[in-house]
């Protein structure tokens, strides 16, 4: 962190810590909050040397997050939040649940046994096709292709925007996205959400074509009897797709595909109904939205602070957190910004810069 971005992030903890004190955090009424993570791990450092920052949180801080925000919410179920807002009751105090997506081996490893310990309920989000089984979810080979590119290229801007032109691909979000040309995570964050799955992985051949894989371990996944464990003491198993896509890059077809695929195989193997989903990457759209109340989900999850007002139970805000979402310029833990996040107050955790209006160059 350079001395700039300290600074920036200590006055950001300062006027947290000030506004958390102000009695409007008591008054305040938001809804139920859902809580966002992807992988809990032992050692936040040792791992994001390797894998995606952004994906990861330590043990020790999950369980910092869930004993701050369990002193002004109630922890419930997915199930509870997704049926009172199907009848119309609001909650008669502030609830919040906690929610997983891709379904990493060490949720099952490292944030169960917190859950279990502390009596809080989870749901889990599972990419179907890759459950128990040693392949790469889609985002994390590609951020390794591109942190080994950037570490390789002279001008990995240049370099990314050849791949691309290469492959008669868009490169706009380079230019776009602030810092996409220097982070490989902001580089992956920024193209996954324009990119068909089938494109995806043209661009990662592309890359290692130009510099080769040098791949890690591969992220482990939990397998169907880590599922069914954790489904037996309270955690609900959801839907992520079959393969992680960005489902309004793709056509109709394979949209209902993933859905109704992802949903059968998790009732076979777990029985009873899947009634829950996560949109990958939080990417949706209008159609989308319908596409999964067509294929018999109940419930689904966000990404962002936007919603579907046709649709609200389909389109349920999440708040993502990850090892940095909450510290101060020191890397510290501060519970203030915690706060005022999971109360929608500044420092702003909301923002979302996806595009969820409806594509017109997609065809079924």
């Amino acid at each position: 962190m350079t001395p700039r971005s300290r600074w920036r992030s200590n006055v950001k903890a300062a006027l947290a810590s000030a506004i958390s004190r102000a009695p409007i955090l008591d008054r305040r009424d938001t809804g139920p909050l859902i809580l966002g993570y992807h992988r809990v791990v032992d050692d936040f450092a040792r791992v994001a040397s390797t894998e995606m920052p952004s994906m990861l949180v330590s043990a020790r801080m999950f369980e910092r997050h869930l004993d701050c925000i369990g002193r002004r919410f109630t922890f419930v179920s997915v199930d509870d939040i997704g049926e009172r807002m199907a009848s119309g009751r609001p909650f008669d105090r502030p609830v919040a649940a906690v929610t997983f997506d891709d379904g990493y081996r060490d949720v099952y490893e490292q944030a169960f046994p917190i859950l279990t310990r502390k009596g809080i309920p989870g749901a889990v989000f599972v990419v179907t096709d890759l459950v128990g089984k040693p392949f790469w979810q889609i985002h994390d080979k590609l951020y390794h292709l591109v942190a080994k590119a950037y570490g390789v290229w002279s001008d990995p801007r240049r370099e990314l925007e050849g791949v691309f032109t290469a492959l008669n691909l868009p490169a706009g979000f380079v230019s776009r996205q602030r810092g996409a040309s220097t982070s490989p995570m902001l580089a992956v964050t920024s193209m996954l959400p324009e990119l068909t799955l089938a494109d995806v992985r043209r661009v990662m051949a592309g890359i290692e074509a130009s510099v080769g894989n040098g791949f890690h371990t591969i992220p482990e996944t939990a397998g169907w009897a880590e599922l069914a464990d954790m489904q037996r003491h309270g955690v609900t198993i959801g839907s992520h797709t079959q393969h992680h896509v960005s489902l309004p890059m793709e056509s109709s077809g394979d949209v209902a595909r993933e859905l109704a695929g992802s949903k059968a195989v998790i009732e076979q193997h777990l029985g009873g109904r899947c009634d829950h989903f996560a949109y990958p990457g939080g990417q949706f759209t209008p159609g989308v939205v319908d596409a999964v109340g067509g294929a018999g989900y109940r419930y689904a999850y966000t990404a962002c602070g936007h919603s579907d007002l046709r649709r609200p139970a389909l389109t349920m805000k999440r708040l993502l957190l990850w090892e940095g979402s909450s510290v101060d310029g020191h890397g510290r833990f501060s519970p203030a910004i915690l706060d005022c996040q999971a109360h929608h107050l500044w420092p702003p955790a909301w923002r979302c810069e996806r595009a969820h209006a409806e594509r017109t160059d997609i065809h079924g």
